[in-house]
């Protein structure tokens, strides 16, 4: 089968190549590809800014229909279309996997970076770890984007504290930033965007989906603060991974605001004002990846239409134009570009 693999350092250590199709194993299911998409992650392993276990197919946002299992499974069965967390392969002993939260396991394996992904005409993925689609759904690509939109469910839900009508700016109009956005929507939360003034399509975007307010400026941005809460923003969100961004985030947030970080600087030293946390009195959260509890979370939200995937969806590729498609990512070309083999038939 093609597949797209991360075999050595450097940008040329990585194509489009021929691979055997992956053999599920005791409670594992055989996916055929719909759509995968192309996270910051898979750029990070591109440049070697992430760790990869080489060879490994990349990719771990998909959306597909199981054709093949092995052993229990559950109630999973051959044509059941599903979306997997992608830290699959832990030791399940640890207190962090007993609670669900895996991608905390010091031991785990995330597909599309330790274990073969998804970037693929097929995937392996443990049942344990997926999650059904609902088979009437007629347009299942945008499913696609669970993975992320859980990300910012995680963060939403899970990692700080949020109270109907709190101020929440998510700085960085990309696509973990208007997923998030959307998380926190479901919350009640009142949401500004803050992006650059080359991000107008993507902050009207933002205003599409259902965000309070826009901004393109730090003087934009602390007017429509100002105007809900003079006090500040009860949370900043930071969803760019720019130093600047950050940066905006801990000028805008209120005394004893707090501060979500959803994006990855790649391993870059990062430079700010660390006393700002003291004299605010600040709390800071990490928010890694998602859990089992965020997955459930997101999935009732995501089929109960509380939020919309689709328009985010902006391009779709074979795999066989894989450059394509993560230069599009580089150069913000596309909001999410997914791949889907099929294309290459």
């Amino acid at each position: 089968m093609k597949a797209i693999v991360k075999f050595a350092l450097g940008e040329d250590g990585m194509g489009l190549l021929d691979v055997p199709e992956p053999i599920p194993h005791e409670g594992e299911l055989k996916v055929k590809v719909l759509a995968a998409g192309i996270c910051g992650g898979d750029v990070h392993c591109m440049k070697d800014e992430r760790l990869a276990i080489m060879p490994v197919t990349l990719g771990h946002e998909f959306v597909g229909q199981i054709v093949e299992t092995c052993g229990d499974v559950g109630d999973f069965k051959v044509g059941d279309w599903v979306v997997t967390l992608p830290a699959c392969y832990s030791c399940g002993e640890c207190d962090f996997c007993k609670a669900g939260m895996v991608t905390l396991c010091a031991e785990r394996k995330s597909i599309g970076s330790y274990v073969d992904g998804a970037m693929a005409e097929y995937v392996v993925v443990p049942a344990k770890y997926s999650f059904k689609v609902p088979d009437e759904v007629e347009d299942k690509i945008p499913y696609a984007l669970s993975e992320p939109f859980i990300v910012g469910v995680h963060g939403a839900y899970e990692r700080v504290r949020v109270n109907p009508g709190d101020v929440v700016v998510v700085s960085g109009p990309g696509q973990i930033g208007l997923l998030a956005m959307q998380a926190f929507k479901t919350r009640g939360a009142y949401v500004i965007v803050s992006g650059l003034k080359a991000d107008a399509d993507r902050l009207n975007l933002a205003l599409q989906l259902g965000a309070d307010a826009v901004a393109d400026s730090m003087e934009k941005l602390k007017e429509e603060i100002r105007m809900v809460n003079p006090a500040g923003a009860d949370i900043v969100v930071e969803a760019a991974s720019h130093p600047s961004s950050l940066r905006d985030c801990l000028e805008v947030v209120k005394v004893r605001g707090q501060l979500l970080y959803l994006g990855y600087f790649g391993g870059r030293d990062v430079t700010f004002r660390f006393d700002t946390i003291h004299e605010k009195e600040l709390d800071i959260y990490g928010s890694n990846s998602t859990t089992m509890a965020s997955w459930e979370i997101g999935m009732k939200l995501i089929n109960e239409r509380k939020v919309d995937l689709a328009p985010l969806v902006s391009m779709k590729l074979p795999l066989s134009d894989w450059k394509r498609g993560f230069e599009a990512v580089i150069n913000k070309e596309a909001y999410k570009v997914v791949f889907c083999p099929d294309m290459d038939e």
